[in-house]
Formats: C-alpha cells, structure tokens, sequence
C-alpha cells in the first residue's frame, strides 16, 4: 500500500541520521515494486518522494523485474538519492529512445514514446538522467535497447560525487555520457558493455575493477575534457574485453579502438588493466576531425603496466600525447588525485548499501556455510550478493542458496546432493559433483559455464544468457527442464549429455559433440532444427528418437541431406533412432562474415536461402548483385542496406521498426522486389551527392504501414528522392513527408513514376518536400493527400482518378492544376477527378477552416473547434475563437475537428517549431 506522502518524507528525515549506520543492515527509506508489494511501482514515483536538497542518503530499494516504462530523470534538487537494486541482473532499468537526426520528436525516436516526455528529461536519449549531487546506484543494470540505430544512451551523468557499484550499463553507442565538465564520477565492479563511443564526455571518471566489454569495429571512449582539467577517464585495474554476436552485422571479428577525441583535449589513462588482442594495435587510429589531436601535447593519453595481447604499445599511433606514464607522473593518477577534488572526496569511504560477500576461503574447511569463509564474516542470504573470484572451490551440500551468486574467473562449485538457487551468475565458473546431485533454480551464463561432473548431475532449473555451457567430466549431465531465455551454444567435450525433456535444448545458436562425447536424445524436437550441430569422428549420437536437423556437420564438413540410422553410419549413431537432415523452410541471418546477402556463412543454418524459403533478420543485411530469391522478413531493428542497383524475387516484409537505407557518395541505388510495409517503417536516404540522390523501389509494394523518408545527411544540402514504380494498387498505408531533414536547406520528394504506384496510400506532405506524379496512370480509385505548411503536389503529367481528397475534404469533380488551385498544386500538368462531390465542397472555393504557421484561420459566423493528439486525447476543446493558436502544442501531427456554419469535418495538420 502507497504510503502517505508526509509521513513518507518524515520517515525519510527521521531514517536519514541513521544513514551512516546503514551500511550493509539498515531498511530502506522507499521500496518499488512491480507487483504492489513496495510503496511505489514506479521508479520516477520514488525519486519525486525524496525530499527536495535532503542533505543525507535517501535510500530506495527495488524490486527484481524489468522496468521498461518510463525515462527516468532524477533533478537537481533531489540530492543524496541512493538506488539500491535487489539483484545486478535481475532488477533491470530498461528504455528504448535513440536520437534520430532531425526526425522523430524533438529529434528522438520512436517518435509517439518520445512525445511522453518533455524538459531535461529528454534532454538526451538516456534512460536514466541524473542531475542531483551525491547520488549512488549499486546492484542493477540501466540499459537502452534501441539497438544499432545512432546514440542510445543508458545514462546521463550531469552531477557531482556520483557512484556506481556492481552495476551493469548496456547499449550500442554511447552507452555512458558524462556530461559536465570535471564533474567527478566513481564506477567500481560494474561491467559496461557497448560498441560506438559507448563511454564518452568531458566528465571525470574513475573505472576500478570493472570490465569494459566492446563489439568489434568501434571506439571504447570519446573524451572530450577541459584544456584546464586535469584528468579525464582513469580505468584502473579493468578487464577489456570482447564480444561475439553483435546486434550489427559486420561487427564480428573487427578490432576496437581505446577511443577517439571528441573535442577539447581528451585524456584517458589505462593502468594495471587486461586488454583483449582484438584492441586495434595503434589503440588510437583516427583524428575524428581534430587536425590538433596527434600534435598537441595537450592530449594525456596514457597506458601503464597493463598486460594481455592487447596491451603491446609498440604499435600505437605516432601521436605527441600518446605514451606510458612515467613512476615520476603516478602520483598525479590516484585516486585521491584523479577525484579528491578541494573537498577531498574519497569514494571508498562510502558505505555499500547492498550487502555483498567475497569469498576468501580462510575457514578450515571450503563450506559454503562457514562464516569465517567470507568476507566480512558470515553467511550469504536473502537480498543479498555472493562473489567466488579466481580458482577457489566451494562445497554446497544440500542448500538453499538465497542470495545472487557469481562465479567468476575459474571459480568452483562442488555440490552434494540437492542444490536450489535463487541466482547462480557464471563468468567462467564451474560446477562439478562428487556424488549424484540435482540443481534447481536460475542459472545465467554470461561467458562460460562448466558442468565438470564425474557423476550424475539432473538440472532441473532454467538457464539464461548467451554464453557458452561446456559438458566436461566422464559422467552424465541429465536436462530436464526448458530455457527459452538461453540462447547460448552447448559444447560436450567428454561424458554423457542426455536430453530428456521436450524442447530442452531448443534455444541454443550451436550444440558441438568434440572426442568421446555422448549426446542421449531421449524425446522428440529437443533442439530448434535451424540451427546447427558439429560432430567429431569418435562422437556419439545415442538416439531413442529420431533427431531431426536442418544442418549438421561432421568434422567441420556439411552431411548430405538424408535419413541416417546405426546401420548407415554405425561408429557415429546407436539406438533404435535415426538422424534426419532436412532443408529448412526458414533461416535467420546472423552475418557471420559480413553483411552480405550472398554468403552462405551469414545464415543459419549455413546454406543460401532458395526460392520459397524464408529468412529473418534483426540485423543489417546488405544487397549485392545476386538474385535473392527467398523471403526476407526484417524484424524491429533489422534493416535491408542498398549496395548497387539489385534484385530480390522473393518478397520483403518490412515489420514496424525496420528500415531500407543507403549511405553513399553517390547518386543512389534501387532495390527491385515485391515489398510489404507493416507498421512504422523508415527509407533512410544518406548521401552527400549534389543535387539529388534516389532510393528506386520498382518492385510492387503493399501493406498498410506508415513509410517515414528521411533525408538524413547534415553535412550536405541536397533533394532526397524516393521513387516507387511499381504497381502498388495493394498499398493502403501512408507515405510521410513531413520530416525535417539532416540539413535544414534538403528537401525530401517521393516520385510516383508508374502505372497505379500511387495505390490507395495516404500523403504526409510538409515542410519544402514534394509529392510528385510523374506517370499518366499514377493514381488509383482515390487520392489522399494531407498538406502541411507550404508544401504542394507537383503535376508532370495529366493524372485522373475517381476520388481526390485534399486535408480530409473531398474535391469535386473536375479539373484541377496550378493555376485553378495554386496553393495545392505545382508543375504544368492537370488532375482529373471523375467522380468527385459537388463545387460546394471544393476546398478552393468554401475551405472554411485552414491552418498556417502553427495557428488554425476559421471561415464562418458559428465555430466549435477541438484539437486532438495522435492518443485521440483533446488539447484543445470546443474553442470557438476565430483564431486558434497551437503553439503550446508539442511538435506532432493533430486531428482538428470542427462544425462551423453546420458544416462537420476533420483536418489533419503537422505542428512544428512549437515551443510546447
């Protein structure tokens, strides 16, 4: 129950005295909650309850569960908020804005979730923005999950004196900004993953003991710090890490940079850290459009004492701030030196909120429920988080494991009997058995899991994560439970694998058999039959079922198609079951390779897709001149990228939140194929080429989507141009014109240059773009058109069609052009309208409501007029002013109703420029 809001501020002030004492043991000021269960269930609720400038912690407490509804802002004059998550991976703080150019709202996208917010909230894309001084969050993941889309970030830091501990950050580019200068930030034991600049500003950071995790091809930082500051980012004692299956296809593989400059003087410094080979060796390789960056001594760039592949700097770029510290300048790099500041902050010397145990083995024994085992001295419970770090061995015998555990780096766990978890975390940990044992529970597997038992191990719990469960030891591992939410690989290097519960491996990406491993299938349909299995000469596959499979390899080499039994294939198969490889119906690509469509290596299973099969991406995939002839549908996030003027004959499903785009110097590039468009989709035009560049699609197009374009180039002023030619007679959504464009001064057109490619769609035409019917038989039965501001359909040729709708109003029938009605139509041709209503209702003649430069113009003597947003919730009501202004109205397109003079309709216009 939601607690009164005084006596919650009086709890708080009274609770706050304590705060020092909190340590590890004092309750919360606030809980959230998903399920009702705390004082709020929303996290925003609990921040706007923390008394204004509290000079002491306020401590909210949350509750495992996602939450993925709102942009968090915590203000400046919330100070000392203190967010303490129930468990790192469990209590996730999740949302989706990215920036978008010029398109979107206020620039941000998706567009109808980033008109929910407004002021500093949507300052950024982050979905936690944290102004107020003195704030801490430990033991929680903040992420944003728009994906390779532009800058998503998950948090905006713009105060002073901020921690994070054992925290998790996550995007793809710009994870993390420090936003202020010199303001100073604390990261300890946090992993921070990303690809594109994914830490950036011109704040101060100090990294202990954290793992910096990057996808391939990008940039860790993107320092932009003060000539007159002293120190920018510091990672000390950090793992640089890498990671595989990039949500972008072509990451995989490619080296990471240590950073780019991004304005100002950028200073970083690496010590004592391990860095992966796949740092690229000059560590920083581009200028990033700074001509001063490899000659200005002003650049600190620093390295020291790190180790790993990565850490050779015998080849790092020739640049005059490029260097290793020297024993005389470490002092300047402490952390009292890096973050003291006047004040002498210390972040060490505040206590941690959430209780957290290391293990040290000190006790007599390795139990887990020896007290003198931990530090600090006890034992792991409920609320709680349990760290075994290096190659330590616990013995678990029969327990009830409550708290979030980790295994970390080699770390063991014997286990006796039956073992439940609350949480088991593996980064490289291992389990083993020394008698017949039972697990249940959650385990997440974030690297590696090692199931090393030498007898029978039964899991019973669900697994999660993506990474790699390896079956070692010569006895049994028994599954008998599903995990939807693994999509990790399987590797059985020795012993018995059996699979005896239906599914129970069906969402593994890859399942290797190596040398004297034994896979047991003792049900039907245990694995998704798309994805592929790898044997070795010497493996087994003991079937009590048939095994049905799509690709399989046998020591790195395809098997043929067919149906294989013990008598085909006696030293590989045992049991009364066969192998059974089939060409699948449906693929997904996960570019392997590159982001080419003609690669077999970029599908799974690895074959080309042929004609009558489908496959389906979440990931870039790029044309070439091949034929593609399957079906493609692109999923939320997924894009199809113009390379040439190329050709698919299966169809395309565009699904709400895909997009086709280029990016080019050049003039533009076609994609010739049957498409459909669901939802909200993107044509992103991106080419620097003067005047015009076009996106031809002469393929015929359906659906009912809302197809935005985008002129996306900033640093060019150029004509956009989409061209449909196709007969899309079977299209009913609506084309939207109405973006402004990476550089004010470009204008976006569509060209309707075939025979019905107009359809039954409707036009968004605003700003300068244009509508352009260039073919005589462009239009079908009706024509929808909605203008905004000045924008005009332009007539190169004589068009007719049955219907015509001008801003919701039906024109009549007749003859129109440039010259009868110029404030609709340009260029030298006529439409023709056969069937339309009578001159009464011709816009031209009785409009008697328009709109211009943001404000609604009444004809008539009796008027009530409402204003609508895309919600259908009213802005304005029954105004019966003659004049309306919108300029409170947020950017957006509105619905004005009206009933003037008797009259009813609707009007749709497009707000811009508004300061609402």
């Amino acid at each position: 129950m939601k607690k009164n809001f005084l006596s919650l501020c009086f709890l708080i002030i009274l609770s706050a005295f304590l705060q020092k004492a909190f340590a590890q043991t004092t309750n919360p000021d606030i809980t959230v909650a998903l399920d009702g269960s705390g004082d709020f269930q929303k996290i925003q609720d609990a921040i706007d309850a923390v008394p204004d400038n509290h000079p002491l912690p306020t401590v909210i407490f949350i509750k495992r569960g996602l939450y993925n509804t709102e942009k968090l802002l915590v203000p400046s004059n919330k100070k000392n908020v203190v967010l303490v998550g129930e468990s790192r991976t469990e209590t996730i703080i999740s949302y989706h804005i990215y920036d978008c150019g010029s398109g979107g709202f206020n620039n941000k996208c998706p567009a109808a979730d980033a008109q929910l917010w407004q002021g500093e909230v949507i300052q950024t894309s982050a979905t936690l923005t944290i102004s107020g001084d003195g704030f801490i969050a430990e033991n929680l993941t903040i992420e944003n999950t728009a994906g390779p889309v532009g800058q998503a970030l998950a948090i905006t830091v713009k105060s002073d004196k901020v921690i994070f501990r054992n925290c998790i950050f996550s995007s793809y580019q710009d994870t993390i900004y420090l936003w202020s200068n010199a303001k100073r930030v604390y990261f300890e034991s946090c992993l921070v993953i990303g690809r594109t600049d994914y830490i950036y500003g011109s704040g101060t950071a100090w990294f202990e003991n954290s793992e910096i995790r990057s996808w391939g091809g990008g940039w860790i930082t993107a320092p932009s710090t003060g000539l007159n500051q002293a120190h920018g980012f510091v990672f000390n004692n950090c793992q640089i890490t890498y990671a595989l299956n990039s949500p972008r296809a072509g990451d995989d593989g490619a080296t990471v940079a240590l950073g780019r400059p991004w304005h100002n003087y950028p200073k970083v410094t690496w010590m004592n850290c391990f860095m992966t080979e796949k740092i690229n060796p000059l560590g920083w390789p581009t200028k990033w459009n700074m001509d001063y960056a490899d000659t200005s001594s002003e650049l600190k760039l620093y390295e020291y004492n790190n180790y790993g592949p990565g850490a050779d700097m015998s080849g790092r770029a020739n640049w005059v701030g490029i260097g290793a510290l020297t024993p005389q300048e470490l002092p300047q790099y402490t952390l009292a030196a890096v973050l003291g500041g006047i004040d002498n902050w210390d972040p060490t010397e505040t206590p941690y909120y959430h209780k957290q145990f290391k293990w040290t083995g000190n006790g007599t024994d390795h139990k887990w429920d020896n007290p003198s085992n931990w530090s600090p001295s006890g034992i792991p419970g409920k609320n709680e988080s349990a760290i075994v770090d290096g190659f330590y061995e616990v013995k678990v015998q029969e327990q009830k494991i409550e708290t979030d555990l980790s295994l970390l780096n080699g770390a063991t766990l014997n286990l006796e009997g039956n073992v439940e978890f609350q949480l088991l975390i593996s980064n490289n940990g291992k389990l083993n058995t020394s008698t017949p044992s039972t697990i249940l529970g959650k385990l997440e597997i974030t690297d590696s899991l090692n199931f090393e038992n030498n007898q029978t191990l039964i899991l019973n719990g669900q697994m999660k994560g993506a990474g790699k469960i390896i079956k070692s030891g010569t006895d049994t591992l028994v599954i008998r439970s599903k995990s939807p939410n693994f999509a990790g690989s399987l590797d059985i290097t020795e012993g018995f694998l059996n699979a005896d519960f239906p599914e129970c491996l069906k969402s593994l990406t890859k399942l290797t058999l190596h040398e004297d491993a034994t896979l047991i299938v003792n049900q039907e349909e245990i694995l998704d039959i798309t994805f592929p299995v790898y044997l070795a000469t010497g493996s087994t596959l003991y079937l009590s079922k048939d095994l049905k499979l799509t690709a399989c390899y046998l020591d790195g080499e395809l098997m043929n198609l067919g149906s294989y039994s013990n008598s085909d294939l006696p030293n590989l198969i045992e049991g009364p079951g066969n192998l059974i490889i089939g060409r699948p119906n449906e693929f997904r690509f996960i570019g392997a390779q590159n982001g080419n469509w003609d690669i077999a290596e970029n599908f799974v299973p690895g074959l080309l897709p042929q004609a009558g099969e489908t496959v389906f991406t979440e990931r870039e995939m790029e044309t070439t001149s091949f034929n593609f002839q399957a079906n493609i549908v692109v999923e939320r996030s997924g894009r199809i990228r113009l390379r040439g003027d190329h050709t698919s004959s299966g169809t395309i499903k565009m699904e709400s939140g895909s997009s086709l785009s280029y990016a080019t110097s050049g003039t533009g590039f076609s994609l010739n194929a049957p498409m459909v468009f669901e939802g909200q989709t993107e044509l992103l035009l991106n080419s620097k080429a003067i005047p015009i560049h076009t996106m031809k699609l002469p393929g015929n197009i359906s659906g009912d989507g809302w197809i935005k374009i985008n002129n996306q180039r900033s640093d060019t002023s150029n004509e956009g141009i989409a061209e449909i030619g196709g007969n899309n007679s079977n299209f009913t959504g609506i084309w939207d014109l109405t973006i402004m464009p990476g550089n004010t001064n470009s204008t976006i057109s569509l060209l309707v240059n075939g025979e019905k490619s107009m359809g039954e769609a409707l036009v968004q035409l605003g700003l300068n773009h244009k509508l352009v019917l260039a073919h005589p038989l462009a239009l079908g039965d009706s024509f929808r058109v909605d203008l905004f501001d000045d924008a005009k359909i332009q007539l190169n040729e004589n068009v007719s069609t049955r219907r015509a709708y001008i801003n919701g109003l039906e024109l009549g029938k007749g003859t129109f052009n440039q010259s009868s009605h110029p404030q609709f139509f340009t260029g030298t041709g006529n439409l023709e309208v056969l069937e339309g209503v009578s001159k009464t209702n011709d816009p031209q003649i009785s409009n008697l409501i328009y709109e211009s430069n943001n404000t609604l113009y009444i004809k008539g003597n009796q008027s009530i007029v409402s204003v609508y947003d895309f919600r259908g919730i009213a802005r304005i009501r029954r105004n019966t002013d003659k004049v309306i202004s919108l300029e409170k109205l947020r950017n957006g397109i509105y619905v004005v109703k009206y009933r003037i003079d008797g009259k009813e309709g609707e009007l749709k216009v497009l707000v811009l420029g508004s300061g609402g």
